[in-house]
């Protein structure tokens, strides 16, 4: 007698699509490794930027790069944070740099990170990394292309609306030139496109960008260093072309970095002495007449004077606090600590997110956040 079964329920394309929307990108991923069909299908530009909106709202995490203060070789880690429980992960990540290597975070878009790394002291490459689906490309560095070269600075994000991704390089091919030389690489057709010179009267200009809705925006300086800010530069993907941004003397502080806040490209630029902690937020805004101004959105100050630096996830303020501590044991052991803390600027709390200590007899040193960026796990290709 042959068994009766029960025929499989037929779910809805338009129900099957939410489902994946409201999951996590962890789960997306194991589904699309069921079989040709889903991955062909999970794979479509429309899904994964619908799922990243999707992710943006429910899904909120924090990227950072420690290492110790003293060794630059070889001893950093990265690490990623979830902004509303506090869980950690240790992201081992795609390459082995050896005990002469090195890395750092050129930028982070619809959750691929892109890495400048060097195996062997001046080898730099980049590579572009998805953490979820662990896929990865590496891509030849144009700053080994121009010889002796000055001031590398690089830039990463996603074209809107679309799942390819563009990277900037912009060098001087003399310290004392006018001109800044521009690169651009492009995912869809896996090269890089040139311009001879550009940018004149750009001095110097910060190696942390900022991407979003399309344009990629730095901070440029005068002088010794970059402690003298003199304009925001935006460059247009669509349009290929830049725009500076004069910055007002009422935003010149010791320290500056772009950031989004509100969905809009922010100055926050801030210092501290023996009283405390001040800081402003500037927004990018546009006036009546289309023009692009900086116009101050809050001011805040803190009573702590080791908090360095600071980025916002979810519109509220994340404090990352060096601190150094020592225990003795039956062993004399040195705790290095890391302390995530958010800072709530309309309430005035505080919420201890992430306290990590890391324990190594042999290294002494302290340590070093090198850097902190908004995460959103995506299935954006490499």
């Amino acid at each position: 007698m042959a068994k009766f079964q029960l025929p499989l329920p037929i779910i809805p394309d338009e129900l099957l699509q939410e489902i994946f929307l409201r999951s996590s990108a962890k789960a997306v991923g194991r589904c699309m490794c069921l079989n040709k069909f889903w991955h062909r299908q999970l794979r479509q530009p429309e899904t994964c930027i619908h799922h990243m909106r999707r992710q943006k709202v429910l899904d909120q995490h924090v990227l950072f790069h420690v290492g110790y203060s003293l060794l630059l070789m070889g001893s950093d880690s990265l690490y990623i944070v979830n902004a509303a429980s506090g869980e950690e992960v240790n992201v081992q990540h795609p390459f082995g740099v050896g005990i002469h290597g090195w890395f750092r975070i050129v930028g982070v878009s619809n959750g691929n990170i892109c890495f400048k790394f060097s195996r062997e002291q001046d080898d730099t490459r980049l590579l572009v990394w998805n953490p979820t689906t662990q896929c990865s490309r590496e891509i030849s560095n144009p700053h080994r292309d121009h010889g002796r070269s000055f001031f590398p600075v690089y830039g990463f994000g996603h074209v809107p609306n679309s799942d390819a991704y563009t990277v900037k390089h912009m060098c001087k091919r003399d310290i004392a030139d006018a001109y800044v030389f521009f690169s651009r690489y492009c995912s869809r057709r896996s090269t890089w496109f040139h311009c001879v010179d550009c940018l004149p009267g750009v001095e110097k200009i910060d190696p942390n960008s900022v991407f979003n809705n399309g344009h990629a925006y730095w901070i440029t300086g005068t002088g010794d260093s970059y402690a003298t800010p003199k304009s925001v530069l935006c460059y247009s993907v669509e349009d290929e072309s830049f725009s500076e941004v004069s910055i007002p003397v009422g935003a010149i502080y010791t320290v500056h970095n772009l950031l989004t806040h509100k969905e809009k490209v922010a100055l926050l630029a801030h210092t501290h002495n023996e009283f405390g902690y001040v800081a402003a937020i500037w927004h990018l805004n546009e006036d009546a007449d289309g023009n692009r101004i900086l116009e101050q959105y809050c001011r805040f100050a803190s009573r702590s004077i080791r908090e360095n630096p600071i980025l916002f996830v979810d519109d509220n303020l994340l404090l990352l606090v060096n601190n150094s501590k020592e225990r003795e044991l039956l062993v004399n052991y040195r705790y290095r600590e890391l302390v995530l803390t958010e800072y709530d600027i309309e309430h005035g709390t505080r919420n201890l997110l992430v306290r990590r200590a890391w324990r190594y007899p042999e290294t002494p040193h302290l340590i070093t956040v090198r850097s902190t960026l908004k995460y959103f796990a995506g299935m954006f290709p490499v």
